[in-house]
């Protein structure tokens, strides 16, 4: 297995600077890379998807985990990277027979775009139901912030190129930080790197992004029981749904000392 490093995730590519009133001016610019990451599983080609080539270990976990694929990481038995010489890459996996068969049943095809992990798949109703989530302790304001701050200074990739969203797991088990060209990718990395950590459903105490939430980024939350999710933007009306019918405390625009809470307010500590 091998993850990747930042050089394979930011190249230089030739620009000019365009400012009103100045002359224009030629540079070099730090700019994320996106390349093409196939899964094979089994000898049966299962998705494509477009990904920052850097923790691709982290992202096949937790997408075969959030798709419902995997129920334990041992039910990977073997696993091969291949690249081309155009940066593009495959993951030949085999998988035990329970998992293989889980694969089998949520087969993809197509390409599916960085913005959207739900591409391909062939009837809404067809995703995996999950349990309600429950939650230990009162979620406190001033954590989540002090949280999403941590993100922030973490986000080494978008601090280079302005592009990468960012997704944080954290916890009493730890805290994980990683990034993607794709909000949902950068949260299957997470997911992805927790369950290499040790981690389990119900570690976490929070997901946090730096991007808007949707539906897909609510259910991935609840696939890895965590109790809430934060957004630095808006929250859509479904991932509301999806949040007040699965125990998932919800919150937008959770910055500036402040934020929006949607669902379970009533799980707040010193909350009014």
């Amino acid at each position: 297995m091998y993850a990747g490093t930042d050089d394979e995730a930011i190249g230089l590519r030739p620009a000019v600077l365009v400012r009103p009133g100045l002359s224009a001016h030629e540079r070099q610019e730090a700019v994320l890379e996106e390349a093409a990451l196939s899964l094979v599983i089994n000898g049966a080609p299962h998705a494509v998807m477009m990904v920052t080539p850097v923790d691709r270990d982290d992202f096949v976990r937790g997408f075969l985990w959030s798709e419902g694929i995997l129920r334990d990481i041992t039910e990977i038995s073997a696993w091969e990277w291949v690249t081309t010489a155009a940066g593009h890459w495959t993951a030949y996996l085999q998988l035990a027979p329970p998992a293989a068969d889980r694969a089998a049943r949520k087969r993809r095809s197509g390409v599916g775009a960085s913005a959207c992990g739900l591409c391909g798949i062939p009837r809404f109703d067809s995703l995996i139901p999950f349990p309600p989530v429950s939650m230990a302790a009162p979620l406190r304001p001033d954590w989540v912030h002090e949280r999403m701050r941590h993100m922030a200074r973490q986000q080494a990739l978008n601090h280079r190129t302005g592009t990468a969203h960012a997704a944080i797991l954290t916890g009493t088990a730890g805290t994980i930080v990683r990034e993607d060209i794709g909000r949902h990718n950068a949260v299957d990395k997470v997911i992805g790197a927790a369950l290499a950590h040790g981690w389990r459903p119900g570690d976490a105490a929070l997901l946090g992004v730096s991007s808007r939430l949707g539906f897909e980024i609510a259910l991935k939350a609840v696939g890895f029981a965590v109790p809430a999710v934060a957004a630095i933007s808006g929250v859509s009306s479904l991932a509301i749904h999806t949040a007040e019918s699965h125990g998932l405390i919800l919150a937008g625009y959770a910055r500036d000392g402040r934020m929006t809470i949607y669902t379970h307010s009533e799980r707040l500590a010193h909350s009014r």
